[in-house]
């Protein structure tokens, strides 16, 4: 038997003990290997940003497990990104956009029709019936979105605290006996 096929005769007949010794140089050296590891993403930038982007097609629940696992991280990038000036180019890009989309609309609420709107609520959220408070203040979320050529009027327009409109993101929503569908 060749010395090639005698060695992986080995490493299958002893896979275990191969195992735990791996794991346990890995914590021994971690430090060492985080290091490697970094090195080669560096310079390796490319493959890593390719291999990344395939995993990631290849596991779509990936990324929403992770927010859901890590979301001071998932925060702390955002911010991070936020004040990059491509971030800040993008969060401006968005803002124009919903200015423009904004002027093509009908808009015609005014300040009291929102008080009324609000008094008609009773200084409740629409979707989970929470009081607001000044910690958690009040927004006005659009029923049939803007995105989706809903109009800034009275009768669209719904009092929703910031969890909930960000939940509701740009879905239509119906509200069936009591219940918002």
């Amino acid at each position: 038997m060749r010395q090639v096929e005698y060695q992986k005769e080995y490493r299958r007949k002893h896979k275990e003990y191969f195992k735990n010794y791996r794991k346990q140089y890995y914590q021994n050296n971690i430090e060492k290997e985080l290091g490697q590891s970094k090195e080669y993403q560096k310079n390796n930038k490319e493959k890593w940003v390719e291999y990344k982007k395939k995993y990631r097609e290849e596991n779509p629940e990936y990324q929403k497990q992770y927010r859901k696992n890590n979301p001071e991280k998932v925060k702390e990038a955002h911010s991070k990104y936020n004040k990059t000036e491509k971030g800040k180019a993008n969060s401006q890009r968005s803002r124009t956009i919903r200015r423009a989309k904004e002027r093509e609309i009908i808009n015609t609420l005014t300040s009291q029709e929102w008080i009324e709107i609000l008094k008609k609520y009773k200084f409740k959220c629409a979707y989970c019936d929470k009081d607001f408070t000044l910690f958690d203040r009040e927004t006005r979320d659009h029923v049939i979105p803007i995105s989706k050529d809903g109009n800034n009027v009275k009768e669209n327009v719904v009092p929703a605290c910031r969890s909930c409109n960000a939940k509701k993101k740009n879905k239509i929503l119906i509200k069936k006996k009591g219940e918002w569908k």
